[in-house]
């Protein structure tokens, strides 16, 4: 029996290959929590650069842009924790408190969750596509999420669905694990681009071809 290579069954399993082995190294740069910053921006920087060439390496283009991204990135991530456990620690603390003053606090915590969420989602997408300074990365990711509502809840739609079938199907678990991080993104990776584009373009202008080893483009 000859395998054809160049057909559908066999190509498919090669993709599959290539984004579990993207998927697991992302895995294994988060593990410690705090490189999820790094971790995420190499992602998104490798699945941005897929688009444009589908030859590439994924294992390699991410562990190099990992590294490139580290000392980029690894500040921000530092900051998404900080909030993320102060919130956490404060909802928990407010909602054992059977006070009037809780009644108050949690929903400015709720609120404060949302845009802290809304800012995560954005924030490393941008350190992957743009050459911005520090603040200017911030300031993008906290007013961009509001500018393109619409596409923000298609992003938090994606984020849901791979949630509730790592929570509801227990049988897909062990395959989001090796391979839903990487799917994920790729699929997130062709709703950012196009709010790029809106965002960052003039739409009568034939866009040019984007160069993700170092990008220039700046919102």
């Amino acid at each position: 029996m000859r395998f054809n290579i160049d057909g559908p069954v066999w190509q498919f399993i090669t993709q599959c290959t290539r984004f579990l082995i993207l998927n697991v190294l992302f895995v294994i740069t988060i593990i410690p929590i705090v490189t999820i910053g790094p971790a995420r921006t190499a992602l998104y920087s490798t699945v941005f650069a897929y688009t444009d060439n589908e030859g590439i390496d994924l294992g390699r283009e991410y562990l190099k842009r990992f590294k490139d991204e580290f000392l980029r990135s690894i500040a921000s991530s530092l900051i998404f924790v900080a909030l993320a456990a102060a919130i956490a620690f404060a909802i928990i603390f407010w909602y054992s408190s059977d006070t009037t003053l809780s009644n108050i606090t949690l929903p400015v915590l709720i609120v404060a969750t949302v845009v802290v969420v809304m800012t995560f989602e954005y924030h490393f997408p941008l350190q992957a596509r743009y050459d911005n300074t520090f603040a200017g990365t911030w300031k993008n990711s906290l007013m961009l999420p509001w500018a393109v509502f619409t596409k923000t809840l298609a992003l938090l739609a994606i984020d849901m669905a791979g949630i509730a079938l790592f929570v509801f199907t227990g049988y897909l678990r062990v395959a989001f694990l090796l391979l839903g991080f990487a799917w994920l993104a790729y699929t997130k990776s062709l709703i950012y681009l196009k709010i790029f584009d809106q965002v960052s373009t003039d739409p009568h202008k034939k866009r040019e071809a984007p160069d993700y080893t170092l990008p220039t483009a700046s919102l």
